[in-house]
């Protein structure tokens, strides 16, 4: 069965060049010489990831997680 998951990419500039690419979801960073090849880096070891782990594992996209959505108020 597939099952098409959608993630994030926030991507830095790398001090030494290049960019530094981080997935919230699955905690995931690699890096890349630019901002396409960070992407492919990205979605190659989030694949990797899922694959090991497996997907029911994860609790972002797992339908075995109960989700509730919260509002906070911060004192700024």
């Amino acid at each position: 069965m597939m099952r098409k998951i959608q993630i994030i990419a926030e991507l830095i500039p790398a001090e030494e060049g290049g960019y530094v690419v981080y997935c919230p979801e699955l905690d995931v960073t690699t890096e890349g010489d630019t901002i396409e090849q960070a992407i492919d880096m990205l979605k190659d070891a989030a694949e990797g990831y899922i694959e090991v782990v497996g997907i029911d594992n994860i609790p972002f996209f797992s339908s075995k997680v109960i989700k509730e959505e919260l509002e906070l108020i911060i004192n700024e």
